[in-house]
């Protein structure tokens, strides 16, 4: 009896839900999350030109998952498109919210957030496969998955292609570690990222020469980073994502 007490509710809940306008999440929403537009309800509809923070992410989509609700869980198959990034995923929230199968693809012109302050731009496309992203407090606490860019270019005092470049995110204690490494660059590349909760991070990378490097390339190369016995270049750097 007790079973179908409860789904008797879950049934009512749901009702009531199909009701409520998607525009009510401007009443619930944090104050860095704003839309232009709203259609459809709150278990499923969309949003327009919709940013967090400094990222605009354009229009995304939302269908809740009935099914979730059995395992005392809210879920959400998610899908976004912009110009530079078209992404899906499933939201999972319990304790804490996870993304599930995530899925994206767009132009590396995303990177340009990232690389601002120190005078860089970046060009081509990537792909991104990530398995688990949860959070916990607001902040990133697990996260799996890969990055490629197919191919990169970094612009600043001197233009480097550093073709196709592979990075394995896996996390390690109390921070994520980005592993990278390129191929058919004119440049070789290889090192980690190490990202940390308050979004501090310790970049360590070499780069070396190789049968593709320029005369242009392999004299900018000193200006970057040290200079090692082996004729590379590392980069040793610590700082904040100003996202």
């Amino acid at each position: 009896m007790k079973k179908f007490i409860a789904l008797g509710v879950i049934v009512f809940l749901l009702s009531i839900i199909v009701y409520v306008p998607a525009s009510i999440a401007t009443k619930i929403l944090p104050n860095n999350i704003t839309a232009k537009q709203y259609f459809g309800n709150i278990w499923q509809g969309s949003a327009t030109e919709l940013r967090i923070n400094n990222i605009e992410l354009g229009t995304v989509k939302w269908q809740f998952k009935p099914s979730c609700l059995f395992t005392m869980s809210v879920c959400a198959d998610i899908q976004q498109e912009n110009d530079e990034l078209n992404s899906q995923f499933t939201a999972k929230m319990r304790n804490n919210l996870e993304l599930l199968n995530v899925f994206a693809q767009g132009d590396a012109m995303i990177l340009n957030a990232l690389l601002q302050n120190y005078g860089i731009t970046s060009t081509g496309e990537f792909t991104m496969n990530l398995d688990k992203v949860s959070f916990k407090h607001n902040f990133v606490n697990e996260i799996e998955g890969n990055i490629n860019f197919t191919p990169l270019a970094l612009n600043g005092v001197i233009r480097v292609f550093m073709g196709n470049v592979n990075s394995v995110i896996q996390t390690k204690d109390n921070h994520t570690v980005i592993a990278i490494e390129n191929s058919n660059g004119h440049l070789d590349l290889t090192g980690d990222i190490k990202l940390f909760e308050d979004l501090t991070y310790h970049a360590d990378v070499k780069l070396k020469q190789n049968e593709r490097s320029t005369d242009f390339v392999i004299n900018g190369m000193k200006y970057v980073g040290t200079t090692q016995s082996d004729g590379s270049v590392r980069i040793d750097q610590k700082g904040r994502l100003t996202i």
